[in-house]
């Protein structure tokens, strides 16, 4: 391993970030300048601290996938319109700080499902404690007619509930990709 005492220039910070962006490993690129993984690190972090007090507000993203997400993002690209990867990864980094908000919506939503589940599971317990106590008692466990009413209710209250979730669920993800699309696009943000 190299010792790391070899200085940097900004010229070779410049082309570390160049390789790395062109997929050059950190290893290789420590053993070329004769230093360590870490100063290289460093080298890049320092690279983009200095190029961030130049174009104040922004930053350079870096990072690899296969060739195949690659050749997909790209037809996803071409299927919105949008002029370059360069220009849909920026859409892409945008789009997302609207779906991180919460849905007050949705949050309501859930609430009172959570509300109506909550009032199923008091009614199944308390069916579940009037039988523990008759067999706690030597009764035989056996659901009278109105009990078991209350239990086919439940069930179907139950059902009920499921679909709700499925139809909040179904909703919210077309939602989420409409607005995901119209994000890419530019609709609303003027840069279309």
């Amino acid at each position: 391993m190299a010792s790391g005492s070899k200085k940097l220039t900004s010229a070779d910070e410049k082309k570390i970030v160049a390789s790395v962006r062109a997929g050059v490993p950190v290893t290789v690129l420590a053993k070329t300048y004769g230093v360590t993984r870490p100063t290289i690190y460093r080298a890049i972090r320092s690279f983009h601290e200095k190029a961030e007090g130049v174009n104040v507000g922004t930053a350079h993203v870096s990072f690899t996938v296969d060739w195949n997400t690659l050749k997909t993002f790209d037809a996803v690209t071409g299927r919105l319109g949008l002029k370059s990867r360069a220009d849909a990864l920026r859409r892409v980094c945008q789009v997302p700080s609207a779906f991180l908000e919460p849905d007050p919506d949705l949050a309501d939503a859930l609430r009172d499902v959570a509300l109506e589940l909550s009032a199923i599971g008091r009614n199944v317990n308390q069916l579940v404690a009037t039988k523990n106590y008759e067999v706690r008692r030597g009764q035989k466990l056996k659901l009278t007619g109105p009990q078991q009413q209350v239990l086919s209710d439940l069930l179907d209250h139950i059902d009920g509930v499921s679909a709700q979730v499925r139809e909040m669920e179904g909703k919210r993800a077309s939602e989420t990709f409409r607005r995901f699309v119209a994000g890419m696009k530019g609709v609303g943000d003027g840069t279309d």
